[in-house]
């Protein structure tokens, strides 16, 4: 496997295939902290001012051209298959996946790798709500640098915590720390990625972490330990709507429709 190491210099690399990037949508988990709103209802399908979480995500990624999506289900995989079709509503072709069980997010990634075919592809976490979207994904469009996208919020020990350093007026990842409970604020992982793909090499040899799944994570700071460089884009919005009072701070957010309060507001723990 071969990484660019360092900060990129000169001229941004010109797009490695034509066209925007395959799309890989983790839209598998239950979200227990939910309670009886995911009894029989995913919870990429719990509506945000009137429409399924998922058809935010669903309808950016056709916004910046993208057509391939796989759509990575396990939790109710038949209704969110039944929603989606093969997303011919959204102007995209979706390939349902199903994950057998709920192993992970590094796991999910694991399961589409036979299926992505451009470099860089981009990772999608269905289960949060990004104000914007279409133009963050835009900005993560503009070069194939790897890239995560991360949220500045409160209480980053509840989240997976980013390290970075900064160069040339840019931060880079140095790793990331996956809920560590230490108090503060800080730059959390969003969920929004830009991955080159020589990373499906590292997802492929990822062990299960403490809490018994296949962390993406790790592989992002295996990459970054091998040379690999991971520019890390911030934001100020973002909600991770897996509890009744963050799904009512994305149903705000996106009532409102354009950006205002920070992402303190809504951010619960996991």
């Amino acid at each position: 496997m071969t990484v660019t190491g360092g900060a990129p210099s000169g001229p941004v690399p010109p797009r490695a295939t034509p066209g925007a990037p395959d799309a890989v949508v983790l839209a598998a988990g239950r979200g227990v902290r939910l309670g009886a709103l995911t009894r029989s209802t995913p919870k990429v399908l719990l509506p945000v001012h009137g429409r399924p979480l998922l058809d935010y995500h669903l309808e950016a990624l056709s916004s910046v051209g993208v057509r391939r999506v796989a759509l990575v289900v396990h939790y109710l995989a038949e209704q969110v298959e039944q929603h989606v079709g093969r997303g011919r509503a959204f102007g995209i072709d979706v390939t349902s996946l199903r994950q057998p069980e709920p192993l992970g997010t590094g796991d999910a990634v694991r399961s589409a790798a036979g299926w992505v075919r451009s470099d860089p592809f981009l990772v999608c976490y269905a289960d949060v709500y990004v104000p914007g979207e279409t133009a963050l994904l835009a900005r993560l469009l503009e070069d194939d640098v790897p890239k995560i996208v991360a949220a500045r919020v409160p209480n980053g020990g509840s989240f997976g915590r980013l390290r970075t350093r900064e160069e040339a007026g840019e931060l880079y990842l140095v790793d990331i720390q996956e809920k560590d409970g230490r108090p503060g604020a800080a730059l959390v992982n969003a969920g929004l990625y830009l991955l080159p793909r020589s990373l499906l090499d590292l997802v492929a040899e990822l062990p299960r972490s403490s809490r018994g799944e296949y962390e993406l994570t790790d592989a992002l700071s295996a990459l970054v330990r091998r040379g690999g460089t991971i520019r890390v884009v911030p934001i100020e919005e973002w909600v991770d709507a897996g509890t009744e009072a963050s799904l009512a701070r994305a149903n705000e957010l996106a009532a409102r429709g354009s950006p205002g309060a920070s992402s303190s507001a809504g951010m619960d723990a996991p």
